[in-house]
């Protein structure tokens, strides 16, 4: 099986970062040009090539520019394989680059939003592989899912001996995407790992997605998981 790297712009503390990555997780690394997204007719031709080839993730090398962090979202919305972007202002790059493990700490947020349980599997995987500690940066809600939900994520972990430990959040599920990039600072995550907006409301059609906010100001790779389609929750 494949990790895939789409590359809009070349940047190669990216690339070394993505190739040690796919290594350690023993995988085998592709390359192709952004172009290759337009090249196919629709979204769907996209997740069927993927499939084809056997890819089990995407690293997208983009700048961090709205519009083009954006079209690649847009791209990516109906997969149902993790991709990662990294852009020219994540400046812990060239740290991690050098480090001979990818990764050491690992981010995600957890809402109330039952979906965010599906990221329990990425996470382990990606503990497994990398021995990397996981950080739940728990939503402060008045109602319990957000506390059930990072619950779920730690025993599914725990029952695997994999590190993990929940921090509780400042803000509430509607906001806690926008506390992580103020957060790096004291948590310092290696990575990002969010679940991605299952439908855009007024407000992400306006100001954007919360997942398009947390990679336009984040200094480290930042991982989106698609909601499953089976899993439909709009509130608490």
């Amino acid at each position: 099986m494949k990790f895939l790297h789409i590359e809009d712009s070349t940047y190669d503390l990216h690339r070394q970062w993505a190739m040690r990555l796919t290594e350690r997780m023993g995988k085998e690394y592709m390359r192709i040009d952004a172009d290759m997204l337009t090249a196919t007719a629709d979204a769907d031709g996209f997740s069927q090539w993927l499939q084809d080839e056997g890819v089990d993730l995407i690293f997208i090398s983009a700048e961090c520019n709205k519009r083009i962090i954006q079209r690649f979202l847009n791209a990516c919305r109906s997969l149902r394989i993790p991709y990662v972007f990294l852009t020219d202002s994540m400046r812990k790059m060239p740290v991690l680059a050098e480090q001979e493990t990818a990764l050491h700490q690992i981010l995600a947020p957890v809402t109330m939003l039952e979906e965010e349980v599906y990221k329990s599997e990425i996470l382990g995987h990606l503990s497994r592989y990398t021995g990397a500690q996981i950080t739940l940066l728990q939503a402060k809600d008045y109602g319990h899912r957000a506390q059930h939900n990072a619950g779920k994520i730690r025993t599914f972990l725990a029952h695997q001996e994999l590190p993990v430990e929940i921090v509780m959040a400042k803000k509430d599920s509607l906001s806690v995407y926008k506390e992580v990039p103020s957060r790096m600072r004291d948590l310092t995550p290696d990575m990002v790992v969010l679940t991605a907006s299952r439908e855009y409301g007024l407000d992400d059609l306006f100001f954007g997605p919360a997942e398009r906010y947390v990679i336009l100001h984040s200094i480290v790779p930042v991982m989106l998981v698609n909601p499953r389609g089976d899993l439909f929750s709009l509130c608490d």
